[in-house]
């Protein structure tokens, strides 16, 4: 038997172990070396073997660790998304905002408990770096600490990709990174390039920014590149404000195939790509996906990202930073670590200075303190530490939450099963989920309606909830609550 037929027919009888359950979820395969004893095989044969197997979706390497079998999805968590052609929305009608349900934890906002955020540790690092003999309370640098943000580097740097201290910039979490990149890359009226469906959040601030809207449709696989390469040919748009991994409110990813092209694309139209990365970090499979910034070799890129989310590229290259890249690469610490330190980051790129000249207009740089804090956090390996145990957990709870969905629903609904992010996606039949929201509200429900997360009224049956929260008696009756009524919706329609 030829070596190339040999590596396939192992890897298909791997295969049939993992779906017949005898190969569980997320265990690891032994070794490379065990493997060759077990199969009589060479290195060279076991390796193709293992990267078959990762190839079609099976088993994941992680990062100096090994291969780690993947979670398979069913037919049923996967969602067809609308099919539609594009056109722009000049002026962005938005519901207005409202204050009270901010720091709030519900199922309309994605967060995680309360519970999980690591108070000792975060604390520890506080109570440390007022003790340095050179802490201070005077401003700080306007690009930020940097001691924080060679922190920063080094964990990044460890996940695969590289990220110069010199081109980081710290900001007020990813919205304000995301803002301030707008801002650098295109003016009032200019077309955006977005998702469909977006975070709410998102369409809010290009409302407010008074920027028009194109919204490319979704597929099961990423994005619809036919029309985002069409827009950018026709120059349309001025710029892309896009999730590559763990979309919010789907929860799903691009692929590296996509992301590369992504970058290919923007690289040969010039159209720079802001990239939201906040929920990366966040997977619940055994490994932290790459960011659009890793591919970006050429032209011009702004990556700003925080402490939320984590990785590990596998063997996957490490790739080196590119300063005049053109993926603009957003996140922050609130999703992973704690929603009120609001600590994010940005690689502004070629827009560096201008970047900068933002940050001193309005607010000569951030918080000193949280950032030596936060410096201290991940120095210390807490970070590191926190980040795998919130996947842990928040892996459980989100299959607790499809679980009870999938018995609870009404027939013909659809739950999309992410691997990784904050949040569960989820398309009713037959129900207009703006009136459910209302219903749910009087009763001290809160959820966010599809229609929130789109200009165009193709997702008023969707909704999108919180899976952040630990999953207790409380929350599993308002899920009871939020099925009943749906189905008494679905039935009278």
């Amino acid at each position: 038997m030829s070596t190339a037929v040999k590596y396939i027919t192992i890897a298909r009888q791997v295969i049939a172990s993992i779906e017949k359950g005898h190969i569980e979820a997320n265990s690891k395969l032994i070794s490379l070396r065990d493997f060759c004893q077990l199969h009589h095989i060479s290195m060279t044969t076991a390796l193709a073997c293992y990267r078959y197997l990762e190839q079609h979706g099976y088993v994941i390497a992680e990062y100096k660790k090994g291969y780690y079998v993947q979670s398979q999805k069913t037919e049923k968590g996967i969602i067809n998304f609308p099919v539609f052609q594009s056109t722009v929305t000049t002026k962005v009608a938005r519901p207005e905002l409202r204050a009270d349900l901010i720091g709030i934890t519900s199922l309309a906002t994605a967060q995680i408990d309360a519970k999980l955020i690591d108070d000792a540790l975060l604390k520890r690092s506080f109570r440390s770096i007022t003790k340095q003999a050179d802490f201070s309370l005077k401003y700080d640098e306007v690009q930020g600490n940097l001691r924080l943000r060679k922190q920063l580097s080094q964990h990044f740097s460890s996940q695969g990709f590289s990220c110069p201290h010199e081109e980081l910039v710290i900001t007020h979490g990813c919205l304000d990174a995301v803002l301030m990149a707008l801002e650098c890359v295109s003016k009032p009226g200019d077309v955006i390039a977005i998702t469909s469906p977006c975070y709410s959040g998102l369409l809010d601030l290009l409302s407010v920014l008074d920027r028009a809207i194109l919204e490319i449709p979704s597929t099961a696989e990423g994005i619809e590149l036919m029309q985002l390469e069409q827009a950018m040919k026709g120059k349309k748009i001025a710029a892309c404000l896009l999730t590559a991994n763990h979309q919010n409110p789907t929860g799903h990813s691009l692929n590296n195939q996509q992301k590369q092209r992504l970058v290919e694309l923007a690289t040969q139209h010039n159209i720079p790509i802001i990239e939201d990365d906040v929920f990366r970090e966040i997977s619940h499979q055994r490994t932290i996906p790459l960011p659009l910034k890793h591919f970006d070799q050429h032209g011009w890129v702004i990556w700003c990202s925080s402490v939320s989310k984590t990785l590990a590229p596998g063997l996957l290259p490490l790739k080196h930073f590119d300063q005049h890249g053109w993926v603009i690469w957003c996140s922050s610490v609130s999703k992973t670590l704690a929603p009120g330190l609001r600590v994010g980051w940005c690689l502004p790129g070629r827009y560096k200075n201008k970047f900068i000249q933002q940050r001193m207009i309005r607010t000569l740089g951030h918080n000193r303190p949280i950032q030596l804090a936060l410096a201290d956090y991940i120095a210390n390996g807490y970070y590191e530490t926190h980040v795998k145990k919130i996947n842990r957990a928040i892996s459980v709870h989100c299959s607790d939450y499809i679980k009870f969905f999938q018995d609870n629903l009404p027939e013909q609904s659809e739950v999309f099963i992410p691997n990784g992010g904050l949040v569960l996606w989820i398309k009713f039949s037959k129900v207009n989920t703006q009136k459910l929201a209302t219903m749910l509200l009087k009763q001290g429900v809160h959820i966010k309606p599809g229609n929130l997360f789109s200009t165009t009224k193709l997702y008023q049956d969707c909704v999108r909830l919180n899976i952040g929260i630990i999953p207790s008696r409380e929350i599993y009756s308002q899920l009871e609550l939020l099925c009943k009524l749906a189905q008494v919706e679905s039935n009278e329609l």
